[in-house]
């Protein structure tokens, strides 16, 4: 039960925030209009892909913090070395975003007008690096000791901050710079209330390189990275692809429909994050089957209803949320990522389980393998059938996913 109670808080950490991030974004998309919200959405996509320069620290913190819960001096050196890691690593980051906004304005083919302004909004963003990959490691500290309480009511005020300053900003003055001041403020204190739910370890821990461990997290989160490079482009580059194929007056009808995904993606991700350092913990296999088959069942039960409700009222969702202008074409969109949705919500529970067993290559491979082919498809089905064909190659990646990971669990369970 007490999992059941951690995706329970889990979910419960993004319900808030889900209340004030649907209207937040339909003001700014009625606000910014069509082709700077679509660039709003490419900013919160270059951000979440940043995640590729925590070199898997998060993944792995978790980890080792379940490891050794009950060893104190081990969980110092594992906070102390992931520490200074992610400083250096996420300022690198930061700077890289900062000197190469131009050239990413650029392949996004923004509108000449525009360029400028997004190159600058871009340079601004690259401020929220450092922050988020930091407080990210931090807060992998919480999740490690399965402080899901404490982990889900800070999610809660600052998953509302990150919908809400960006929106306020934007009334106060309808840009899309002022939109990323917003959100870097929110960042901001994000980072200061994650030190603060973790200032006890952390000042024990002090900063400080400690080689074993350094070593033990690069090994697992070295294969987190390899994951957290193809990931992303699998994840987000097809609204970027969108953007460099169709342009950035199209790419809104696209990500409007995926952040709707994205936020019911909060779901099997409560789930999954509450069933990873469980499963790391787990003392047999017959514990971690009968965990797994739990979720998954639960995760049916939420999934199903939500596609066929969200399938049905798709158009309506669509104009109601963000304008008549979002009618016909988006809500079939959505329509077709609700079924990936479902593959990628049951791809949760096995590739949790293959790597909380330390088997981070493997999910690694799994990336590598479907890069390709996705890459190929997308083009393929973007240029012939514009955005539809974006969700079609989305939705047929989830599906392979999680037939690759269920049968590579079950190989690596015997």
């Amino acid at each position: 039960m007490t999992l059941l109670k951690n995706s329970l808080w889990n979910i419960g950490g993004y319900i808030i925030p889900a209340i004030v991030t649907v209207p937040a974004l339909g003001i700014m998309g009625r606000i910014l209009g069509a082709e700077l919200f679509g660039v709003y959405t490419l900013a919160l996509a270059v951000v979440g892909y940043a995640s590729i320069f925590d070199a898997g620290l998060t993944r792995a913190v978790i980890r080792e913090i379940s490891i050794f819960r009950d060893n104190h001096e081990e969980k110092l050196k594992v906070v102390a070395t992931a520490t200074v890691l992610i400083l250096m690593l996420s300022i690198f980051a930061g700077v890289l975003i900062f000197c190469f906004s131009d050239a990413i304005t650029t392949l996004l083919k923004i509108s000449s007008g525009l360029h400028h302004d997004v190159s600058v909004a871009l340079q601004i963003l690259s401020l929220s690096i450092p922050l988020f990959l930091i407080t990210q490691v931090w807060l992998s500290i919480l999740e490690g000791m399965e402080r899901f309480g404490v982990l889900n009511i800070y999610k809660s005020i600052t998953g509302t901050l990150l919908s809400l300053l960006p929106a306020l900003f934007i009334i106060i003055k309808p840009t899309l710079g002022y939109a990323i001041i917003g959100l870097v403020i929110a960042r901001l204190l994000c980072c200061v209330m994650a030190f603060y739910l973790c200032k006890n370890i952390i000042t024990e821990a002090k900063l400080s390189l400690h080689k074993e461990t350094v070593r033990r997290l690069f090994m697992f989160g070295g294969w987190i990275t390899v994951s957290n490079i193809v990931s992303p482009v699998m994840s987000y580059f097809d609204r970027f692809i969108v953007s460099n194929q169709l342009g950035a007056q199209v790419v809104a009808f696209y990500t409007a429909p995926s952040e709707i995904i994205s936020r019911l993606s909060i779901i099997p991700g409560a789930f999954a994050r509450a069933l990873f350092p469980r499963l790391s913990y787990a003392k047999s296999a017959e514990e971690r089957s009968k965990t797994k088959i739990f979720i998954s069942l639960i995760l049916l039960a939420i999934c199903l209803p939500a596609i066929v409700i969200g399938s049905l009222l798709a158009d309506k969702i669509m104009t109601v949320w963000m304008g008549p202008s979002f009618a016909g074409t988006p809500g079939t969109v959505l329509t077709i990522l609700l079924v990936g949705f479902l593959f990628n919500s049951l791809a949760q529970v096995p590739f949790a389980s293959i790597q909380s067993r330390g088997h981070a290559k493997v999910t690694a491979f799994v990336h590598l393998i479907e890069l390709g082919p996705y890459l190929f498809l997308l083009f393929y089905l973007i240029n012939s059938y514009g955005i539809k064909g974006a969700a079609v190659a989305w939705s047929i990646r989830m599906l392979i996913d999680f037939l690759l990971l269920a049968i590579l669990d079950r190989k690596f369970a015997r």
